[in-house]
């Protein structure tokens, strides 16, 4: 399964095909009717429609509603989906003579949701890590230590404490930011928090939690840790202020 789930290859392949077969049931008594190149327009459509879904999903779900750039994410998407959708209209009713465009416009729209549907299920199936029973009793063994264990990427990480410099929250993922490198965890930022030992990690505000071994700047309105600077929630002032004794 999740060998399957890592070719994106295959993965791809197979939902172009599904999307076929799913269309062709609905659309084989239309296509009968159909006479020279129209017979197979449609199917021409709905491979451009998988590439504009594929485009979607990669790069403007993945480039930034994920990483925090919702605003850009709903203008960008909003604005193809119209501009395909006016094209749309304009070629099915002057080219192909369509009276009713309507419902392939309409179908334009509920593919691509689907398809981010299909897509998110995917990404979550893809960074489930192995769950054996050994695997459990390791991640467990070292969480209890002086690991944090999380799924990024498909791939199962145990990154030691230490390394961690804070956490930033992205509504169902967090961020993990570290010296070398940022992961994308698909993990909430409470549950973090839950596992992350206090007093070495406080939480500030409702997006970051800092590991306090790395903050050299301590202020009663904000931390700092490297050139970032993060600004204590008013929820959270008297909580910051006990474990920092500020």
């Amino acid at each position: 399964m999740r060998k399957w789930l890592n070719n994106r290859f295959f993965f791809h392949l197979v939902a172009l095909l599904v999307l076929f077969v799913v269309h062709l049931l609905t659309d084989y008594g239309h296509m009968q009717q159909r006479i020279g190149v129209n017979k197979y327009s449609p199917y021409f459509f709905l491979l451009l429609l998988y590439g504009w879904i594929v485009f979607h999903n990669i790069v403007l779900f993945d480039g930034l509603y994920l990483k925090g750039k919702k605003r850009a994410y709903f203008r960008w998407a909003a604005l193809a989906m119209v501009a395909f959708s006016v094209n749309m209209f304009f070629i099915l009713h002057y080219v192909f003579q369509l009276e009713n465009a309507l419902p392939n416009i309409l179908n334009f729209w509920i593919y691509t949701l689907l398809g981010l549907g299909v897509y998110m299920t995917y990404r979550y199936l893809k960074e489930q890590p192995p769950r054996s029973t050994e695997l459990r009793e390791v991640e467990m063994k070292l969480t209890e230590t002086e690991y944090f264990s999380f799924a990024a990427e498909g791939q199962a990480y145990q990154l030691p404490l230490e390394n961690i410099m804070y956490l930033e929250s992205l509504e169902n993922y967090v961020k993990i930011h570290t010296q070398e490198k940022t992961y994308l965890a698909r993990l909430p930022l409470k549950e973090a928090e839950q596992r992350l030992p206090s007093p070495l990690f406080i939480r500030v505000s409702r997006s970051h939690i800092l590991n306090t071994s790395h903050i050299h700047t301590r202020n009663p309105d904000f931390l700092k840790i490297g050139e970032q600077q993060f600004k204590i929630g008013k929820v959270y002032k008297k909580y910051v202020e006990d474990q920092l004794a500020l």
